[in-house]
This record gives C-alpha cells, sequence and structure tokens, in this order.
C-alpha cells in the first residue's frame, strides 16, 4: 500500500502546503492515521481515494492551525504547443501563488481534479460532500482562481491587441511581430 500510494500523497500534501518538509511530516501522518485506523476502511472507495481524505484532512487540519512557511514547491507546468519556456514557466509561477492565495477547500478540489486527475464520485469521498457539492466547488475555486489571476495583470495586458516587446528573430527590442503588423492594418480605416 504505501510503496504505491506514496509519491501521490506525498505530492498531493506538496502542492497544498508548499513545503517539503511540511508535506513530508504529513505524509508521514497520513500513514500512520491509515495505518492504525485501517480496519475502518469499509471498501466503499478505493484504498488511494481513502487515503486522500486523510491527507487532505491532515493539510487542511495543519493550514487552519498555523500558515505554513517554506520554500515553494517545484511547479509542474504542462506545456502548451507553441509556448517559449520562459512564458510556461512564469504562466506555472502565477497558478501556484494563486493556489496558494486561495481557501484550502478550494485549493484542495482544484488539485484533486486537475493533478490528480480525480472524478466527481473520489472528489466527493475525499472531501466528505455530495458529487453535486463537488460541482458547485469547482465551480467556485475556478471562478476565483480566474479572478486572482486577472487580478495580477494590468488591465489590458494580455488582451490579443496587447503588443510585447519580442528578442530572437525579429530583433533585440521589437515592439511588433510581422503578425501584429497585419492586425493592425486590418484595423485602419
Amino acid at each position: 500500500m504505501y510503496d504505491q500510494t506514496s509519491g501521490q500523497v506525498y505530492r498531493l500534501l506538496l502542492r497544498m502546503t508548499r513545503c517539503p518538509e511540511t508535506a513530508f511530516d504529513l505524509a508521514q501522518d497520513t500513514f500512520v492515521r491509515a495505518f492504525c485506523r485501517i480496519g475502518q476502511f469499509n471498501g466503499k472507495s478505493t484504498l488511494a481515494t481513502w487515503l486522500y481524505r486523510i491527507a487532505v484532512n491532515e493539510a487542511l487540519q495543519f493550514l487552519r492551525r498555523k500558515e505554513p512557511r517554506g520554500l515553494p514547491a517545484d511547479v509542474e507546468a504542462t506545456p502548451s504547443e507553441g509556448a517559449s519556456e520562459n512564458d510556461r514557466v512564469i504562466a506555472a509561477m502565477d497558478l501556484e501563488e494563486v493556489l496558494q492565495r486561495m481557501d484550502p477547500l478550494d485549493r484542495a478540489v482544484l488539485i484533486l481534479k486537475y493533478q490528480e486527475g480525480l472524478d466527481y464520485r473520489a472528489i466527493a469521498a475525499v472531501m466528505g460532500c455530495p458529487i453535486g457539492t463537488v460541482g458547485s466547488r469547482l465551480i467556485r475555486a475556478r471562478q476565483r482562481a480566474r479572478g486572482l489571476l486577472a487580478a495580477g495583470y494590468e488591465p489590458g495586458e494580455e488582451s490579443p491587441e496587447a503588443m510585447h516587446p519580442t528578442e530572437g528573430e525579429y530583433g533585440a527590442g521589437t515592439t511588433t511581430t510581422p503578425a501584429d503588423s497585419v492586425r493592425m492594418e486590418r484595423r485602419r480605416p
């Protein structure tokens, strides 16, 4: 059991606390609780889901007791096609910052859905709530994340018409690309 799930439990706790030492300690606590309570496991969910529930509860209790301080966790970003490495790192850092500014319950539901890939039924089992509540929590969490991300940028900074300095094939300090020039030509009366 430990060998098959310890990495996933640790990763979940690391994303929730952003502190490797804290995540390691909470993972240890999770498995101690699981081993002590294995007789309470009723088989209505998978063993991994049951462990996630214990881990999320451990993390939420920790986050309620005190604000964790530590080094940010390594960011695991899924690169998008055509984005530069720098853009991907910045986007991942923005997302990490937003996750840490969110309510721990919202953070947990987003991590369980998008990092761990759990379906609504499994998330409901982990969070101890009805499936419909998972849906509404995900909607609320995504809206809050969008709002926090938008608040981090100046108005118009990320609009399609925004011109950003580029380097490389268009020259250092260039503020438009050939595609930008075409878009500007189309907009002229």
